[in-house]
């Protein structure tokens, strides 16, 4: 009776995954088939018909969420077979049990039990001391561009000693003479860094049979979930745990392998028949979720693709509705088709909560957000900020805020020291009062003190000269502060607003600021393109007035956004695809469907990059179980004018008799 809860509901292919309990075992698993149950019950399985102790089975997923996802329904399961839910096995992230591991151990890595886990401030104050004693510029390599580097040398297990065998390059030298002490300074600080968790785990495993044997006796059985996306170390880590009893059960699918940006090697899933050669493969391809015509189109897509395990995906569902694909005007029309659609589907009583608007960078989310707003369309959006509150946006725009009203203190606050000028809170309020004792705004007295400094005569700032005398030597010691928003403001007058955006950027070199080699700092210098662009738009159309509209309706947008909540937390959900990835909706909306945007412009050199972004089209389509709508736009708008674009490849490689097409012009 207990071996049929266990696999009651479970098709064929996934009792088998559940039953096949001692040998490797490679279980690929397709979009939406059930992979996490058959995790769950093969987890019950182990304990409750094969007798094995719940304390020899390691569990490992990627992220917290998933893992604790993973850890409530085994005690649910646990519970329905009258078995004692306190004794669960091991279940986490891979780093929360390379954390684990270091704890129980830790004299074999030279640190003692108490050891600190640095995040990633701590990380960057400790790589830039060690920047500064080895005088190196830290404006010309970033911080966290080294951080970056030495995050990737751990993700691919080189030690500082092996680092210069294995990278070289302008910035890969300098991490080789940092890279060292780095290491040498946590370890004096009795402190590790997120990378080390593995790192170290695995270098210990290696190194200390006794202990590899320690842990390869405690779990004898070894489950990983989303294996394709494993990097070096968590192979390694893999491979020497269960090397002795080989139980190890991975689960995974390499057509959705999205990560490789961030060292995942997808070629792991693929290859680890070779590693195991008395491997037994499982196929879960009936797909539970989305509609025969869905999986047609996602599956025509990722067949295209050469480097792949062949597999395919069915479902017991009806053919659904076509796929809608629209060729839009531009990015303002495609915008407003999305929203449109999705006002039917809420007039037919689909909730929105059940729809999903996907693209393939954040700055794309820009003219969706305007277009949710304009509809009263209530949106959130998925693992990000709303386009207008992402940091880099904001600090621009208290720029121009602050130029173009002389009194907004809350954005003199923001922009005094952003990029840093060394003004920390104490001096930000001496100039405060300061500006109290002149009895003038901020912003003004600085640039009145320029004014006074500088023997210019301007009538429109009106500012009583007088007041500033008294205390012009005291203001001066801001000369930096005083120089740049002056000189600033007299040029400014005479711009619109595009021209005042590039001004920002050039005269604070904002963007070489924000520029650390990081992936981070890839997605906010497109959203500040993106920002461009749209002032641009602006330009044109109001010219000399083009600042003063553009606040304006920036403004009306913040209120629109106020106004847009819902108490009930029905949202249309805004995301990028990297973010959609083991979530699912109704309806899904796919955007930028271009040759330059999905595929990214970035893997038109690179095989491997254009089988990558296939990939994440497939994890796109995927996400809809009722429907998908795919669209492009015919120009977009950029700062230079108007510009064509080529519908991507992937719409091409979907059967067409799947599809309804539109277009604007028809």
């Amino acid at each position: 009776m207990s071996q049929d809860i266990i696999l009651e509901n479970l098709n064929p292919e996934q009792k088998k995954a559940v039953q096949c309990t001692e040998g490797p075992l490679l279980v690929f698993a397709g979009a939406g088939s059930g992979k996490t149950r058959v995790i769950t019950s093969r987890i019950a399985y182990l304990i409750n018909e094969k007798k094995v102790s719940p304390f020899n089975i390691l569990a490992v997923t990627f992220t917290k969420k998933a893992a604790g996802e993973m850890q409530e329904r085994v005690i649910e399961i646990l519970k329905s077979l009258n078995l004692n839910p306190e004794k669960k096995p091991t279940i986490g992230t891979f780093h929360s049990i390379g954390a684990l591991f270091l704890r129980q151990n830790p004299e074999k890595v030279g640190l003692d039990r108490n050891f600190s886990i640095y995040d990633t401030d701590d990380v960057e104050k400790l790589v830039k001391e060690i920047m500064i004693e080895q005088q190196i510029d830290i404006k010309q390599v970033r911080p966290k561009a080294v951080m970056s580097y030495i995050s990737t040398a751990k993700n691919d297990l080189v030690s500082p000693k092996e680092y210069s065998l294995h990278y070289g390059g302008f910035i890969e030298d300098i991490v080789a003479d940092i890279y060292p002490e780095y290491q040498k300074q946590l370890k004096a600080q009795n402190a590790v860094d997120f990378g080390d968790l593995l790192f170290l785990t695995v270098k210990m495993l290696d190194e200390e049979v006794d202990i590899l044997e320690k842990y390869q006796e405690k779990f004898k059985y070894i489950l990983i979930d989303e294996y394709q996306d494993t990097n070096a170390v968590q192979y390694k880590f893999a491979k020497l745990l269960s090397n002795k009893y080989q139980n190890i059960c991975v689960v995974g699918d390499d057509d959705q392998g999205i990560y490789a940006w961030r060292g995942a090697d997808v070629k792991n899933i693929q290859q680890f028949e070779k590693d195991f050669p008395e491997v037994r493969v499982v196929k879960l391809e009936q797909n539970y979720r989305s509609t025969a015509n869905v999986i047609e189109a996602a599956s025509s897509v990722i067949s295209q693709n050469n480097l792949r395990i062949e597999k395919k995906l069915w479902t017991a569902k009806g053919g659904g509705d076509t796929i809608t694909m629209y060729q839009a005007e531009d990015q303002n029309d495609e915008s407003k088709f999305v929203s449109d659609e999705i006002l039917k589907l809420q007039r037919k009583g689909i909730q929105l909560s059940n729809i999903a608007v996907l693209y393939r960078t954040n700055y794309q989310s820009r003219v969706i957000e305007e277009g949710m707003l304009k509809n009263g369309l209530p949106y959130k959006l998925v693992g990000g900020f709303r386009f207008y509150e992402r940091k880099e946006i904001k600090d621009i725009l208290s720029y121009m805020k602050a130029f173009n009203n002389l009194r907004d203190g809350l954005s003199f606050n923001r922009i005094i020291n952003t990029p840093t000028r060394k003004m920390g809170p104490k001096s930000v309020g001496e100039i405060h009062k300061l500006a109290k004792e002149c009895n003038l705004p901020a912003m003004k007295m600085l640039i009145g003190a320029y004014v006074l400094t500088n023997d210019i005569l301007d009538e429109d700032i009106k500012i009583p000269l007088e007041n500033i005398k008294d205390h012009l030597e005291e203001i001066l010691k801001y000369s930096k502060a005083v120089n740049l928003f002056g000189s600033m403001y007299f040029k400014i007058k005479e711009m619109d607003v595009s021209q005042i955006v590039d001004l920002i950027l050039k005269e604070t070199k904002y963007i070489e600021w924000i520029d650390d080699g990081s992936e981070q700092a890839v997605y906010k210098k497109e959203n500040i393109e993106e920002l461009r662009n749209v002032t641009n738009e602006y330009s044109v159309l109001h010219g000399e007035s083009s600042l003063e509209v553009f606040l304006q309706d920036i403004n009306l947008i913040e209120q629109e956004k106020d106004k847009n909540k819902d108490g009930t937390g029905n949202y249309v959900n805004l995301m990028t695809l990297h973010s959609s990835k083991g979530l699912e909706f109704d309806y899904v909306f796919m955007v930028g469907m271009e040759e330059g945007i999905l595929p990214h412009s970035r893997s038109f050199v690179d095989e491997n990059g254009l089988e990558e972004e296939r990939r994440l089209c497939y994890v796109g389509i995927t996400r809809a179980k009722e429907k998908i709508f795919l669209s492009f736009a015919e120009n977009r708008q950029t700062r230079n004018g108007y510009s064509s674009q080529i519908p991507s490849r992937f719409l091409g490689e979907i059967p067409q008799d799947l599809c309804d097409f539109y277009s604007w012009n028809s």
